[in-house]
């Protein structure tokens, strides 16, 4: 039992969970895009941040399950740290891909007096 953990947890199951949960992150974007889409934009950025985070938590475990299921050489129980970077790195893409957060430019330029 002991054994089997520490194989989870070693440092090649760590860079699978991290290219997984950049991969899951890449396919959720859109759908989250979508979810959060016209609500995002009146929000502070704190605000949408946590309702970013809320709303990409379903899609995300969504994804996580599908390729979990097909790639064999992941364990299902590295699922739920998978899911649980995916949902952390989707946060500032959907953000910055919403404009939520990015400073507007300034059309107008400053002439001097």
């Amino acid at each position: 039992m002991i054994k089997s953990i520490a194989q989870l947890l070693s440092a090649a199951s760590s860079r699978r969970v991290a290219a997984l949960s950049r991969q899951v992150a890449e396919a959720s974007v859109e759908d989250v895009c979508t979810t959060v889409g016209g609500k995002v934009e009146s929000m502070s950025f704190s605000e949408a941040r946590g309702y970013v985070r809320a709303r990409a938590a379903g899609i995300v475990r969504k994804q996580t399950r599908l390729a979990v299921t097909q790639d064999a050489s992941v364990h299902p129980v590295l699922a739920e740290a998978v899911a649980r970077l995916a949902t952390e790195q989707i946060v500032p893409l959907v953000l910055r891909k919403t404009g939520v957060g990015v400073p507007a430019a300034t059309s107008q330029v400053r002439l001097a007096a």
